[in-house]
């Protein structure tokens, strides 16, 4: 408990208290920059016209400089801007270079997805700024894992290519920094959980729909890109057969976006968050991840087990008005041949080939850790492995855990799940992360946990959502033992006044 106050207390206590969200909660200052949203349309627009044809080729390397540039600005200017523009830049550059793909030519390594890694990096000014913050117990998991990553960044500069090495710690770093400067940003906390519970909902409605067109009758530039990149995990590119991937470039990276965006959603205070929701929960089953559909289970049992008593009734109402609206798409003679299909697979795991090859591919991981206890090194698996082959698909593995200790050795690996279990108990276990304010967040962070187990969460896209949700969670921790501090601190300071009063009182009479 000495070291949660110490958390809370690191930097100064909140700038100022308001009736709200909790007992003296701060008030929510929402202040709309006019330059950063004149930067952000500039950006669009640019973009809009280089895929239309005009001078697009240059997009490989203005486009994420623009996006750095906006970044920067909004980082600068409105936080609360910088947090909505990282988010969507995450959510749609896969569908802008796919765009850009089909007009100008299919490319393994497109330069256009640094965007996002660029933007999210903008985040290592707050861990610089707030350096002194890290000192607390509740940010040391987080240097922890910085230590893990800079091991296997050593070993893949040695093993694989600096090219390479360098690319996919980006891959690895940007997330990570995005969510330490969430878990720093906990005095904006309020702020922070409006922006991040909004852009879950408006990011649901938006690619949730769009899955459900590429379900339908996926557009010209999915289907050529699925061709081109050899995206065997996709399946066909026809209606009613494609695993849905939406605005993203895989259905696993997709699942995972929509995992946490519905337990925020589900923990939103919007009244208009059931239509997102449905939506979610249909392109959800539509992306056919069994693990995803578990997972999702799993962390809204936990939402609803941490949830206030008083919270209950009127979150069942509203997950059966989100049942109701998803039923008639769900009830849908191929959607429920796709249920039933992927459903049937789990009885009979032995036919299963998904599971056999998983089992193959564990055996020959473990195989490969047994002779190279230091690990592979930063480069040789995901994206940076087309840096190193040329190639049109990355070497994955179908496991998180598995991943990180071919790449980090037993000692690197180590240290990093050390840092994801203490991550894990930190924001399960704190009281103060009990309120609704936080519980989707916990319950997100347990989620991807799971899904873990059957591909990487850590790094990349999915890595983002994960990396937040911790963040979100940590922030919101060590905002509510902040606010405890204050009303402690107010009644003690209420009642030598009273007690004096009292006193008086009695001896004058």
């Amino acid at each position: 408990m000495k070291n949660e106050t110490r958390s809370a207390s690191v930097g100064g206590p909140p700038s100022s208290s308001a009736p709200g969200h909790g007992v003296g909660a701060m008030a929510i200052v929402r202040g709309s920059d006019a330059a950063s949203w004149l930067a952000i349309g500039a950006l669009v627009l640019y973009v809009a016209v280089g895929l239309l044809g005009a001078g697009g080729r240059a997009l490989v390397l203005t486009f994420p400089l623009g996006c750095l540039l906006v970044g920067l600005l909004t980082f600068v200017r409105s936080p609360a801007t910088f947090l909505m523009f990282t988010f969507w830049v995450w959510l749609l550059t896969p569908f802008i270079r796919r765009i850009f793909d089909l007009r100008y030519g299919f490319h393994p390594t497109s330069p256009l997805l640094l965007a996002p890694l660029l933007v999210s990096s903008v985040a290592a000014i707050t861990v610089v700024r707030r350096r002194i913050m890290l000192r607390s117990s509740a940010y040391v998991p987080f240097l922890v894992a910085f230590v893990a990553l800079s091991y296997a960044y050593f070993i893949g500069v040695i093993r694989q290519s600096i090219m390479s090495a360098s690319y996919d710690l980006l891959t690895w770093m940007a997330p990570l920094l995005f969510g330490l400067h969430v878990a720093l940003e906990w005095r904006r906390f309020p702020e922070i959980r409006a922006t991040i519970t909004s852009c879950a909902l408006w990011g649901l409605l938006v690619t949730a729909t769009y899955g459900l067109v590429q379900w339908v009758r996926p557009p010209i530039w999915d289907r050529v890109w699925v061709v081109s990149a050899e995206m065997f995990s996709i399946g066909s590119p026809l209606p009613y057969v494609i695993r849905v991937f939406s605005t993203l470039n895989a259905p696993g990276p997709f699942s995972i976006m929509l995992i946490f965006s519905l337990l925020i959603g589900l923990a939103a205070p919007q009244r208009w968050r059931a239509v997102p929701l449905a939506l979610g929960i249909v392109a959800l089953v539509l992306t056919k991840g069994r693990s995803a559909w578990a997972a999702f289970f799993i962390g809204a049992v936990v939402l609803q087990i941490r949830q206030p008593l008083r919270a209950l009734p009127r979150q069942w109402v509203l997950l059966l008005g989100v049942v109701l609206l998803a039923a008639p798409l769900l009830t849908q003679p191929q959607v429920l041949n796709l249920i039933s299909r992927r459903a049937g697979t789990v009885a009979n795991l032995q036919t299963d080939r998904s599971y056999q090859s998983r089992i193959d591919l564990t055996r020959y991981a473990l195989s490969r850790m047994a002779v190279n206890p230091a690990g592979t090194g930063l480069g040789e698996l995901g994206g940076a492995s087309k840096l190193l082959s040329g190639g049109k698909s990355a070497v994955a593995l179908d496991s998180g855990l598995l991943e990180v200790y071919s790449i980090m050795g037993w000692i690197g690996g180590t240290l990093f799940m050390m840092a994801l279990l203490a991550v894990t108990l930190t924001v399960v276990r704190a009281r103060g992360n009990r309120n609704q304010s936080v519980t989707g967040a916990v319950s997100a962070v347990l989620a991807l946990m799971v899904t873990a187990l059957f591909g990487n969460v850590f790094n990349g896209v999915s890595g983002f959502y994960f990396w937040t949700a911790v963040g979100l969670a940590t922030s919101g921790r060590t905002y509510t033992l902040a606010l405890d501090m204050l009303n402690r601190y107010a009644t003690l300071t209420r009642s030598p006044g009273r007690a004096i009063a009292g006193g008086q009182t009695s001896t004058a009479a």
